[in-house]
């Protein structure tokens, strides 16, 4: 598909094309993030002679719902889990390069665009993580569809220089324009690309939520919008509607209990709608449970509905959707975090710190979700668990919900059970 020995970015070639409606979509939806909605294209008309400025009522409650997954799925820091030394350098990496954030950040752009970019570099012997905005990133594949280079792409707005970071496996090419001006060895491999399961067209790609999101929303912002026009114009300020001959006498505005007197089959009155209050609300309400059946959401979380001693599992059930969503995340972030930690193995492997191919096939990844728990019932269960010797004790650490760092938990256990406890009047151990 591409010749990898020349910039191929300044030819017509298919790596162009294949990214072009990819990145108009994530532009799309970034300006929806920034309030740039469809409702605000509504033009103004002409109401009693003057101009009325329409509503266009801006709902950010997509934003909550991006929120929302990402929070759910990795609000709470992950629990890296498997043989104690390799956990231990692990976390400690997570620790220094800022990782939590960045799962974080990761979360969010699967949410918003399903797919998300992860390079991994060492700076001052300190493992930092490189998140790719999606606009920037362009993945590249050969004939074969084998994930061969990838290209970090933006231009200076103030310049309009073009910068690209090319990333080969082996090299990382930085040019300016047309000109390379420094090329430095690929330490780990090629950007992780995080696609969600669900594809679009160009199967390599993961299909953004926000498509399915975006137009029940703008149905719902127009909706209110116009019912808000409706209540303004027709009911709150009618129209004054003279049945007759036309006169031309005024009233003084200081008239207090007169009485004005119209020709025979002539009157007044005011011409006000009355709004078809429950087909309104029956199309509103309609869109609103769409919108939450898709997004995965419980009305709960964003205000729609009240609830008040949920047992654990009426909370399962409300949360039921989300973990389904939750489930379909968590499979495609494991894949990248198995590659982001064959990565931290060559790096660590570079400062001398090796790893059998056991111990670090044994590394897995546990996700803490952000939902209303019994923990009390929890705990109980991982107790009589442990008491019929059907777990270890290192097992209960990994699936509490207190606890983040099995191997640091387990190292204090240890240490608890080396260093002895004088008792204060005897001086032995207790």
């Amino acid at each position: 598909m591409v010749d990898m020995t020349k910039p191929f970015w300044f030819e017509d070639v298919p790596f162009e094309r294949e990214h072009q409606q990819r990145i108009s979509n994530v532009l799309d939806i970034k300006q929806y993030f920034l309030r740039m909605h469809k409702v605000l294209k509504r033009p103004d008309f002409k109401f009693k002679g003057e101009t009325y400025t329409t509503a266009k009522i801006v709902l950010q409650t997509l934003k909550i719902i991006e929120n929302f997954h990402a929070s759910y799925i990795l609000g709470n820091p992950i629990s890296i889990t498997g043989e104690q030394n390799i956990v231990k350098e692990f976390n400690r990496i997570y620790k220094k390069g800022r990782y939590n954030t960045a799962d974080y950040q990761i979360a969010q752009d699967l949410a918003k665009y399903g797919n998300a970019f992860e390079y991994d570099y060492m700076d001052n012997n300190v493992v930092k993580p490189h998140i790719i905005p999606n606009e920037s990133a362009y993945p590249v594949y050969d004939d074969a569809e084998n994930y061969i280079a990838f290209v970090e792409y933006w231009k200076d707005a103030d310049t309009g220089t073009a910068h690209y970071y090319v990333y080969y496996p082996d090299k990382v090419q930085i040019w300016k324009d047309n000109v390379m001006v420094s090329e430095k060895p690929n330490l780990t491999g090629l950007p992780i690309h995080y696609a969600s399961l669900d594809k679009t067209a160009y199967n390599f790609f993961g299909d953004s939520p926000m498509n399915d999101l975006i137009p029940i929303m703008d149905k719902i912002e127009n909706l209110l919008s116009k019912l808000d026009d409706a209540i303004t114009t027709l009911s709150m300020n009618p129209l004054g509607v003279c049945a007759g001959r036309a006169t031309d006498a005024s009233v003084s505005k200081d008239m207090c209990g007169e009485m004005l007197v119209f020709e025979a089959g002539g009157g007044f009155k005011y011409a006000s709608a009355t709004l078809d209050y429950n087909s309104i609300k029956l199309e509103l309400d309609n869109l609103i449970q769409q919108l939450y059946t898709i997004a995965c959401v419980p009305s709960a979380v964003v205000g729609q509905s009240n609830i008040a001693n949920v047992s654990e599992i009426s909370l399962k059930l409300l949360f039921s959707q989300s973990d389904n969503r939750a489930k379909q995340m968590t499979k495609v972030l494991k894949d990248g975090f198995y590659l982001r930690f064959e990565y931290f193995r060559k790096l660590l492997a570079l400062q001398g710190k090796t790893f059998t191919d056991d111990d670090f096939d044994e590394v897995d990844v546990t996700f803490n979700y952000n939902r209303p728990v019994d923990t009390q019932s929890m705990i109980n269960e991982l107790k009589t668990q442990y008491d019929m010797g059907a777990i270890s004790k290192q097992t209960v650490i990994d699936l509490s919900p207190y606890t983040t760092n099995t191997a640091l938990e387990m190292q204090r256990l240890q240490d608890k059970d080396e260093v002895p406890i004088q008792d204060n009047k005897n001086d032995v151990k207790i």
